[in-house]
C-alpha cells in the first residue's frame, strides 16, 4: 500500500518534500521507526500550515505508530501498544481533514480502520475500510480490505452480510491470500474456541471430558493430518467469545477463536 502513495502523488509536493517523504517510506520499509518518524515530522514542521503533502505526511506518521504497536515487543507491553494504537488513530483521522488526492485519502480511511480494528471498534474499522475500498489503487489491498469488511461484519453479528462479502472477495480476487481465507469462513453463523488440535484422538478425548466437567459445551472435529481440534462453543457474539477465551486461556494458553 505504501507504493500506491508514493507512486500516485509525487506531482503534488515540492520534489525537496517529495524526498523527505520517500526517504521516510524507506525508513519504514527497514523497521527504522525512529528516523521515519524524524522524516514525518521534519516535513510537517516545514509545513506548519498545512498544503500539498500534509496528509500524506501524516499517513507515514500514523503508519509509525501503527507498526510500532504490532512489533512484537511493544506488543507484550499492552498499554504501550494501546497508546501507539490510539496515536495512530488520531494520526490517521487529523490527516483526512486536510486536502488530499484520493488515494491518499483512501489510504488514511484505510489506516483508521486498521486501529479500530485492533481496538476492537469494529462497526468503524467497517465503516471506514468501506470508504478506502473505491479509492484503493491495488488489487491486493482491495482484496484485503473486502476480506477486513467481512471479518467485522462476522464480528458484529451480521454472519449473513459476511458471507456476502467473502462470496465477492472469491469472485472479484480469485486465486488471492484473501480469496483463500475467506472460503474458509463464508456459512459461520456463530463463534467458538479451540483449545488445541490433538494427534492422539485419545487426549481429545480427555480434552473434551474436563470441559464436560467444567460445565462447558466442547467437542471434536477432524482437521487436515487427522488432527483433532476440541472447540467450546457455540458463542452467538463476539464479546461472549472473547469472554469464553479469557475464561479458557489459563488452562489453555493457545486458546483462540474461531472464526
Amino acid at each position: 500500500m505504501l507504493a500506491a502513495v508514493v507512486a500516485g502523488c509525487a506531482a503534488t509536493p515540492s520534489p525537496e518534500s517529495r524526498r523527505e517523504l520517500q526517504a521516510g517510506y524507506q525508513a519504514l520499509g527497514q523497521q527504522d521507526y525512529n528516523a521515519a518518524m524524524a522524516h514525518a515530522d521534519r516535513f510537517l514542521r516545514e509545513h506548519p500550515s498545512g498544503g500539498p503533502g500534509t496528509a500524506e505526511a501524516l499517513y507515514l506518521e500514523g503508519r509509525v505508530y501503527e507498526q510500532r504497536a504490532a512489533t512484537d515487543e511493544v506488543a507484550a507491553r499492552e498499554a504501550e501498544s494501546k497508546l501507539n494504537l490510539q496515536y495512530a488513530r488520531g494520526t490517521y483521522e487529523r490527516g483526512l481533514t486536510m486536502k488530499s488526492s484520493q488515494a491518499v485519502t483512501a489510504l488514511l480511511h484505510a489506516g483508521v480502520a486498521n486501529a479500530a480494528y485492533f481496538q476492537e471498534d469494529y462497526s468503524t474499522a467497517m465503516e471506514q475500510w468501506g470508504l478506502a475500498y473505491p479509492g484503493l489503487q491495488q488489487a491486493d489491498a482491495r482484496a484485503w480490505v473486502l476480506y477486513r469488511i467481512g471479518l467485522c461484519q462476522q464480528r458484529v453479528g451480521r454472519f449473513d452480510q459476511a458471507d456476502r462479502s467473502f462470496a465477492l472477495v472469491r469472485q472479484e480476487y480469485p486465486g488471492s491470500v484473501p480469496a483463500g481465507r475467506a472460503a474458509t469462513r463464508i456459512g459461520a453463523k456463530a463463534f467458538f474456541v479451540q483449545i488445541g488440535a490433538y494427534s492422539d484422538a485419545a487426549n481429545a478425548d480427555k480434552a473434551v471430558a474436563a470441559l464436560h466437567a467444567q460445565g462447558l459445551r466442547a467437542s471434536k472435529s477432524v482437521e487436515g493430518a487427522g488432527r483433532q481440534a476440541v472447540r467450546v462453543g457455540p458463542a452467538y457474539t463476539y464479546a461472549e467469545a472473547k469472554s469464553l477465551q479469557g475464561r479458557l486461556l489459563g488452562a489453555y494458553p493457545g486458546a483462540i477463536i474461531e472464526p
